[in-house]
This record gives C-alpha cells, sequence and structure tokens, in this order.
C-alpha cells in the first residue's frame, strides 16, 4: 500500500520532533589506529555518544581530543549517528523507533564563522558546562553533515531520509534486495 503524500510529511516531521527531543546522539566512527595500518576493510568500528546540538541539518558535537571518537573522525570523516526509542514504556524491544544517518565530519576550526553560533547554541543547551570545555585546548568542535538517513518505527515501517529536503520514501522489501 503506497502512503499518502501528506502521511509523509507528518510522518518526517514526527522523525524531526523524535531527534529533536534527545540531547545525545550514539556515534559510530572507525578506529583511527586500523586506519593509519592497515586497508580500509580492516578498519574496526567503535560505538560511544555525544551531546549535540541540531541546527540548519547539520549535528554538532564538542568532543575531547583525549576520547577516542575525536581522534577517529580527525583521521577519518566517514562516521554514523543514531538516535533510538528509550527501553522504557517500549513494548517490544526488536522495534524501538529509531534515526540513523551516515554522515560526513568535519572539524570546525576555532576561527570559522560556525564556531561561535554553534558553541553558543550548545552552551543554551547544555549550560555552563561547555563554558568550561570551551577553555580547554583538547575539544573540538564538529560538523556531521548527513549524506543519508533511514527512520524506522516498527515493523516493515522504514523510510529513507532524504538528507536535502527531509523528505521520506518508504523502504519496501524490493528496496533491500538491490
Amino acid at each position: 500500500m503506497k502512503m499518502r503524500e501528506t502521511d509523509l510529511t507528518l510522518l518526517a516531521q514526527e522523525c524531526r520532533t523524535f531527534i529533536e527531543q534527545r540531547q545525545s546522539l550514539m556515534l559510530g566512527s572507525l578506529v583511527a589506529d586500523s586506519l593509519n595500518g592497515g586497508a580500509a576493510t580492516d578498519a574496526c568500528p567503535d560505538v560511544s555518544y555525544a551531546p549535540f546540538i541540531w541546527r540548519d541539518g547539520v549535528f554538532y558535537v564538542f568532543i575531547s581530543e583525549l576520547a577516542a571518537h575525536t581522534r577517529n573522525l580527525m583521521a577519518c570523516e566517514r562516521t554514523s549517528v543514531m538516535f533510538i526509542e528509550d527501553e522504557v514504556g517500549n513494548r517490544n524491544p526488536f522495534a524501538r523507533r529509531r534515526t540513523s544517518f551516515v554522515c560526513r565530519a568535519q572539524q570546525v576550526p576555532r576561527d570559522a564563522l560556525a564556531f561561535e553560533p554553534a558553541l553558543a547554541d550548545l552552551e543554551e543547551a547544555f549550560g555552563a558546562t561547555v563554558g568550561v570545555l570551551r577553555g580547554l585546548s583538547d575539544f573540538r568542535l564538529f560538523a556531521l553533515q548527513p549524506v543519508s538517513g533511514r527512520y524506522v518505527v516498527g515493523f516493515g515501517k522504514a523510510y529513507d531520509i532524504n538528507t536535502s529536503d527531509f523528505s521520506l520514501r518508504h523502504v519496501g522489501p524490493d528496496d533491500l534486495k538491490k
């Protein structure tokens, strides 16, 4: 059954709200050590999390170079992020609502135009801690630009996200065979 355009538009807004209600994202990166010495196929995935803000379709994280995920992003711009429904109150752990994006990570230099507005938004969202972290030389701001995305709301209810306009397209069994 094909969804009506209005249903997809409402679902896309639901997805946006789902992301906006979160304070942190799950961050998948490739372990930097495996990138230095081996082939890309030898790279090991690493999963972590970070507080974030979402502005102009880009996720911003302010993370320490002492953390593995920061070093990983500095070595390889390929990353992914995920937002997932809480387990509490969820009736079926196999069908938790979730959104994931493949992203391109770019470090935002402290003298870049985007740096101050992003840090101001982070401070507004997370308080004085951001002001303290701003003074530490090991903290780096990264812009995670979504390249592709998927929103899953249950069994058989998966939607590809067009990252340029945030429209959705239902993913059916035939799409998965490609």
